[in-house]
């Protein structure tokens, strides 16, 4: 780690994809097939080294992905490239009409020579306007049952035929986007998994979304802010919440441990629908008691620390909408793994 952190930036970098220590629970090429304490100690030594991991982003979701369902030349051409920052990825499922529906989905991908059309309408599609590729569900034969008639594919932002259009939100800023697709062509090569297939794969896509928005995601100020900075003005109300807080934290860390040793035993299961949903509430409330203790002081946005907690908390907001709103999850939870009578209200 010593040699590591003496490194330049780049070449930090560079070490730490090609090493398998971005994304170490994951299968080479991409991770070194970790174990939960080989991934404790990989965080805690790179912690302890002041070496901090970059975020792949959407590409935290589409890489384990690609590693299950993809084949040998779309991990070659896409995954070391993923790691080294040299491609930024975002996610093309939710659309005007089907967002926690997301099998109700009618944007179209016909078969022509040598690959696709694509025509239809995306939304709330985060860094869209950044990205490079998009991985894409698209229906390709609306004559089958709606979860059997959609195909998965690998999207080149690039292509013609692609518009963003950037959505302003609560925080000024334009995080999601809308995307139009009008004839754009997709090669059959950017088909991932089988033809028809793209269910399975988009809830492999899933699962590791919402492990990746349960995993720290951070919005403003921490909960790490709080325990080191936060007031005590108002005694032990503060104290209850922020040890509630914290120890509400420590399990979602627990389930992530949880959720690793079922990902190494035979893919994500539904336990990621727990931590998410418990991760990304957990999140909100420690932005709530932020700004409950600045009080008045969240007014003044000239200060950079007020205003980090009031972009946080303003943003922050749509944690328990994005890779799934809490609704949904606790479906997943309450069918998936409590085995309780499936909900048909949402379906």
């Amino acid at each position: 780690m010593t040699r590591l952190r003496e490194l330049s930036a780049g070449e930090q970098r560079r070490e730490l994809a090609l090493g398998g220590w971005l994304q170490p629970h994951l299968p080479p090429p991409a991770g070194r097939s970790a174990g939960p304490l080989e991934q404790l100690l990989v965080s805690e030594e790179l912690a302890t080294a002041g070496i901090e991991r970059p975020h792949l982003e959407v590409g935290a979701w589409a890489l384990p992905t690609l590693l299950e369902h993809g084949t040998d030349s779309q991990r070659e051409r896409w995954v070391d490239k993923t790691l080294l920052g040299e491609l930024r990825w975002c996610q093309l499922f939710s659309e005007p009409g089907a967002g926690s529906d997301l099998a109700a989905l009618s944007t179209r991908a016909d078969k022509v020579d040598g690959g696709f059309v694509v025509n239809g309408q995306k939304v709330w599609t985060s860094m869209a306007a950044d990205a490079d590729l998009g991985i894409l569900l698209a229906r390709t034969d609306p004559e089958r049952p709606r979860h059997r008639g959609i195909s998965y594919f690998v999207l080149d932002m690039h292509a013609r035929g692609v518009e963003v259009r950037p959505l302003r939100e609560l925080t000024g800023e334009a995080m999601f986007n809308e995307v139009f697709l009008s004839d754009v062509f997709v090669p059959d090569d950017h088909l991932v998994g089988e033809l028809h297939g793209g269910w399975a794969v988009a809830r492999s896509t899933l699962a590791h979304e919402r492990l990746s928005i349960s995993a720290g995601t951070t919005f403003g100020g921490g909960l790490n802010d709080l325990v080191r900075n936060g007031p005590r003005d108002d005694g032990d109300v503060v104290d209850e919440r922020l040890g509630a807080l914290v120890a509400e934290a420590q399990t979602v860390v627990l389930l992530g441990l949880r959720s690793t040793s079922r990902a190494l035993a035979g893919g994500a299961g539904a336990e990621a629908a727990v931590r998410k949903l418990l991760g990304a509430e957990n999140e909100q409330r420690v932005l709530e008691l932020g700004m409950d203790l600045l009080g008045a002081d969240g007014m003044h946005l000239s200060d950079e620390g007020s205003a980090t907690w009031v972009s946080g908390f303003l943003g922050g907001r749509c944690l328990t909408i994005a890779g799934g709103t809490s609704e949904v999850q606790r479906n997943v939870i309450a069918e998936q793994l409590l085995g309780l009578p499936r909900d048909v209200g949402y379906r």
